[in-house]
């Protein structure tokens, strides 16, 4: 207490003391988000203590702990204000998918409104797929390379190959019989450590069923294993045979019904399964050129190795085991490809 309120502390001395729940007596400040968004073009005035009302009529309503102390009549809000202090990615998600939603970034200058950013520049990618799909070509090429029309035989469309390869610029060249890294394996690293991961959602499953059966059934309804899981799977010579971790991670491109194939949600956090529903769409597709119809791409499968949340040695290990059988690969394929002695 600063000189001269030494009255202030007498007076929380007595008892009792009157108060209220912890930040009701506090105002917001709403000068900032104001001047915002008259740069929008949508000036606006305060008209009740969480009210704000735009040129066009339409209220805003901004959240706050006091539900209308003052006995005045509540009038409708159209809109849902908006303006924290650190605008974060899901409000802007919530804000460009919702068109009652009114969000007003003061640090940025930018604003939403009616699902669309109304002022201020986006500084993130618009659009993920050409990310994916560079990710995805850079896996293909990593080990063996392949011809542009192999690329677009993948799946992929020749505008999306050709905006692929000037994105991976250096890393890979053209030779008389197809593109690859320029560097020999040099893609392997690159496409296992850089990947930003398959976005989507995550979610976690528990059953009674060993592992083992538990990788069959999501097998069986379409789904792809990922990591130390696979070592498993018949025909997988990349990763020694180890005890099965405690979680299994599958990728699935459709709904799946988890209770009827056996599942219950994880309520403890040391679920049998980690189903993930990605966004990246091509870890079917390379899955698939790979030859792979049970299991992730080896890239992929090193990526999720990489990333597991309680990394141990078995998949430290594992993860050294899939790295260095492709950069072997990788190395034995470029001098069959150009004809060198080995």
């Amino acid at each position: 207490m600063g000189p001269g309120l030494e009255w202030v502390a007498a007076a929380y001395a007595g008892r009792p003391q009157i108060t209220m729940p912890y930040g009701l007596g506090d105002t917001t400040d709403l000068t900032d988000a104001l001047a915002v968004l008259k740069l929008a073009g949508l000036a606006a005035v305060v008209e009740t203590h969480d009210t704000i009302r735009l040129a066009d009529g339409r209220r805003a309503r901004f959240p706050t702990l006091t539900q209308n102390p003052r006995n005045e009549a509540v009038a409708d809000a159209d809109l849902l204000l908006l303006a924290p202090r650190t605008v974060t990615v899901t409000q802007i998600a919530l804000a460009e998918q919702t068109a009652t939603v009114l969000l007003v970034d003061v640090d940025r200058r930018r604003v939403w409104v009616d699902g669309k950013q109304v002022l201020g520049s986006w500084d993130r990618w618009k659009d993920a797929a050409p990310i994916y799909v560079t990710f995805a070509v850079a896996r293909m090429l990593a080990v063996n390379g392949a011809t542009f029309d192999g690329l677009v035989s993948a799946g992929f469309t020749a505008g999306q190959v050709d905006d692929a390869l000037a994105r991976l610029g250096k890393r890979v060249h053209r030779t008389p019989i197809g593109w690859e890294s320029r560097q020999v394996g040099g893609l392997v690293d690159f496409a296992i450590a850089c990947y930003p991961g398959p976005g989507g959602a995550r979610t976690r499953w528990t059953s009674d069923l060993p592992l083992v059966e538990q990788a069959e059934r999501l097998i069986s309804a379409g789904c792809r294993i990922s990591g130390r899981a696979i070592s498993d799977r018949p025909g997988y010579p990349k990763i020694s045979k180890r005890a099965m971790p405690y979680r299994l991670v599958a990728y699935t491109e459709n709904e799946l019904d988890m209770t009827t194939l056996g599942f219950e949600p994880d309520t403890v956090g040391y679920s049998g399964t980690e189903l993930i529903r990605p966004a990246d769409p091509t870890i079917f597709a390379t899955a698939a050129a790979a030859g792979y119809t049970d299991r992730t791409d080896d890239i992929i499968t090193a990526n999720t190795l990489l990333r597991a949340d309680m990394r141990n040695d078995d998949d430290a290990a594992s993860l050294e085991e899939v790295r260095s059988r492709l950069q072997f690969l990788a190395d034995t394929g470029y001098d069959l490809r150009h004809n060198l002695p080995s």
